[in-house]
């Protein structure tokens, strides 16, 4: 184990330990020109925040240098390898730690076994990949808390915004259908108030999960706050996005939330407006017109789903 503070590289050479000789390093490199090689390589990955794109440029400048044909990444946590290049013989696996934390496995390969000094600019060049790699999975990881829900793991209102104009623009550009509709959950405050915002908390997980298992992978399913959800559905529309509004609300109706308190059950119902793209539509039109339908669905009752004022 060879620590570079706060860089840790956990390293197995056992591969590399064969009986063909070892090649020199490519060139030959002298000291000067393996920091220039490091520095121009530090330069490539300074501020990329895609960590595929990382690996790539990283593998790339090994092969470059002759010092690895292939490079083999697997993130911490996860049993997928990906692999850039054609994988050799003689192999040097390295762990990448940053300040206690293991951020993945390096391999890296090639015909050759590797000497003393390759190991070395390996490691010296594998300290700033893990740097770059903890940032962008750092970035990555921001990115995901910033559009989900922190309770229910839906997307939230500030994704909803992007998704939906992203999604508007798709529809128009193809002519295919668009449809969206806005959930709430009706007299949820009585639920807070009467059994507290624990209980009100559990009802939000249970319907989510419940939203999850009555859509396609394809739709989006959002909570813009409170009690309040919305999924857009591409490539559906009015019809059958109605459809999936009953689906979900006669779903509901048959959900009982267990409760450790003396009340025994929850059985919340919902109130939806649907409404599908028009000509001429934009974001806020979609928007209004489902929200309008909403609004309707609760004064002609509540429980209910409302296609039309």
């Amino acid at each position: 184990m060879t620590d570079r503070s706060p860089f840790t590289l956990v390293s197995d050479r056992a591969a590399n330990l064969a009986t063909s000789p070892a090649t020199p390093l490519a060139a030959p490199m002298a000291d000067i020109e393996a920091a220039d090689q490091i520095l121009g390589l530090f330069d490539t990955l300074i501020g990329e925040a895609d960590q595929t794109v990382l690996l790539e440029r990283f593998h790339r400048w090994a092969s470059r240098c002759g010092l690895a044909d292939s490079l083999g990444f697997t993130t911490a946590g996860d049993q997928q390898e990906h692999i850039f290049g054609e994988q050799r013989h003689h192999r040097a696996l390295y762990q990448l730690d940053i300040d206690g934390k293991t951020l993945g496995a390096v391999t890296l390969s090639r015909r050759q076994r590797f000497s003393e000094a390759e190991l070395t600019l390996l490691e010296r060049a594998l300290g700033g990949l893990a740097r770059a790699v903890r940032l962008a999975q750092q970035l990555a990881h921001a990115q995901v808390t910033a559009l989900h829900d922190g309770l229910t793991g839906l997307l939230n209102r500030r994704a909803m915004d992007e998704r939906l104009s992203h999604e508007l623009l798709l529809a128009k550009r193809h002519g295919s259908a668009l449809s969206l509709m806005i959930i709430d959950i009706d007299h949820f405050k009585d639920i807070n108030d009467q059994l507290g915002h624990l209980v009100g908390d559990e009802v939000l997980c249970r319907l989510a999960e419940s939203f999850r298992g009555c859509v396609r992978e394809s739709d989006l399913l959002f909570r813009l706050g409170g009690d309040e959800f919305a999924i857009l559905l591409p490539r559906t529309g009015l019809s059958g996005a109605a459809d999936v509004a009953r689906k979900i609300r006669e779903t509901v109706e048959h959900l009982a939330v267990g409760l450790p308190t003396r009340a025994g059950e929850v059985l919340p119902r919902l109130s939806i407006g649907v409404a599908d793209l028009l000509p001429g539509d934009d974001d806020k039109a979609l928007m209004q017109r489902a929200d309008t339908h909403l609004y309707h669905a609760k004064a002609q009752g509540r429980g209910r789903v409302c296609i039309s004022v």
